[in-house]
């Protein structure tokens, strides 16, 4: 079969939605999925975020830890702080699957190729470096988002 898009081509992670990050690693890790972590090898890292929701500007903090699973990453997200798309799907739907991640060269591109589908923007936010992601609307069937990210330049030391 032959993809149609090649924005699709580049999957990176697959974002599951947790309220308790600590137990889900520890779910997983015992299954031997992992070992999870993050940067300086912690389990887990906050991120705070500065953008929009649903077009408003927003800022929250994401709790976030990662393994390899073959050449995709589990990303396990726990909202931590303040209104984000994350809270609003453990809200909506509870704990699992909330987004499919892909990389991207060009995040403006695939936003305004979201918009000339239909395709709303529910979160977005730029990086330092020139980085940053969004998620569109969840989809009509099975209300998953699908996250763009494009990765920027590496912080200064």
């Amino acid at each position: 079969m032959t993809q149609r898009n090649p924005s699709f081509a580049k999957l990176h992670h697959i974002g599951v939605v947790v309220k308790d990050i600590n137990k889900a690693i520890a779910y997983f890790e015992s299954m031997g999925i992992g070992p999870f972590g993050g940067p300086g090898g912690q389990k887990t890292f906050a991120v705070s975020f500065k953008g929009e929701l649903h077009g408003k500007p927003a800022t929250w903090t994401t709790t976030i830890s990662n393994a390899k699973v073959g050449d995709v990453e589990l990303e396990l997200l726990e909202p931590t702080e303040g209104a984000q798309a994350l809270q609003e799907s453990l809200d909506t739907t509870g704990e699992g699957f909330q987004h499919i991640g892909f990389i991207t060269e060009d995040l403006d591109a695939e936003i305004a190729n979201m918009k000339k589908n239909g395709v709303g923007i529910w979160t977005l936010a730029r990086e330092s470096g020139g980085g940053g992601f969004f998620y569109s609307d969840p989809t009509p069937v099975g209300g998953i988002a699908i996250e763009f990210r494009k990765m920027g330049a590496p912080p200064e030391k």
